[in-house]
């Protein structure tokens, strides 16, 4: 299952940049606003911030089960109390005095972490959402298209590769372009997945918003959470298959 924060380099770096301006904005204003001693507020900013990190990686791989408010809601609550669990079993060897001085400040905490917590939360839900779109997004008329290639040229340098339609596995999204997956290896090709998805041979499916894959590669296909499939292929790779994705391959293939 692809993660929006390992799928591009870019938003790697963008998660890596908000946990640490999560560290420091807490560190901030733990020795400005509370007056902690700056290692204190240091040690305090840094723990938080890769708890509720740590946890919103993993949250994106169970908000698919969490379909209810309450439960949502509850995992919040959750994830903002073991972090400050985290952040006073850290701070308990500096002494009651800084604790107490810690004390004070978890009700601004609380507030601070449940609003980076929702605004995570609701960029994950816009990711969901862009990925029903595409995968649900109707195809263009029979009329419109164009033959459907049956080679893909791929320049590396002063070489030129000519990779089959026949030998694809899949196609994913790198960024801008796409990455040709086949049994010799992997090809970066400027180009769209829109592209490919309209001018490949039938056989091809978009089965997510960031792969297509040579549906004469599957081996099987199972469920996976409450809206989305593991995609099996006969090399032995998974790939994620969105509802509508896999709604479109049993189409496809009259299932």
């Amino acid at each position: 299952m692809t993660h929006p924060f390992t799928e591009h380099i870019s938003q790697k770096l963008w998660g890596i940049a908000a946990s640490a301006g999560l560290a420091a904005l807490l560190a901030y204003f733990l020795y400005s606003c509370i007056h902690l001693p700056v290692i204190e507020s240091a040690e305090a900013g840094i723990t938080y911030s890769l708890i509720f990190s740590l946890s919103a990686y993993f949250y994106w791989y169970i908000k698919e089960f969490l379909k209810a408010t309450g439960a949502k809601a509850a995992v919040a609550l959750i994830i903002q109390g073991a972090a400050l669990a985290g952040v006073l079993a850290v701070l308990s060897v500096r002494g009651e005095e800084v604790l107490e001085l810690f004390y004070v400040s978890i009700p601004m905490i609380v507030i601070i972490g449940l609003l980076c917590w929702l605004s995570l939360s609701l960029w994950y839900s816009n990711i969901s959402c862009k990925e029903m779109a595409d995968t649900t997004e109707p195809e263009l008329p029979s009329a419109g298209k164009s033959a459907a290639i049956d080679h893909i040229s791929v320049k590396d340098g002063s070489r030129l590769h000519i990779v089959r339609t026949e030998d694809l596995q899949f196609i994913q999204a790198y960024g801008d372009y796409v990455m040709l997956h086949t049994e010799d290896g992997k090809y970066v090709k400027e180009q769209t997945m829109k592209y490919f998805e309209y001018n490949l041979p039938g056989n091809f499916i978009r089965i997510h918003r960031s792969c297509i894959v040579n549906t004469s590669k599957i081996l099987r296909a199972e469920l996976y959470g409450k809206e989305s499939y593991n995609i099996y292929l006969k090399n032995g790779i998974s790939l994620r298959a969105s509802s509508a994705g896999y709604k479109l391959l049993k189409e496809r293939l009259s299932l």
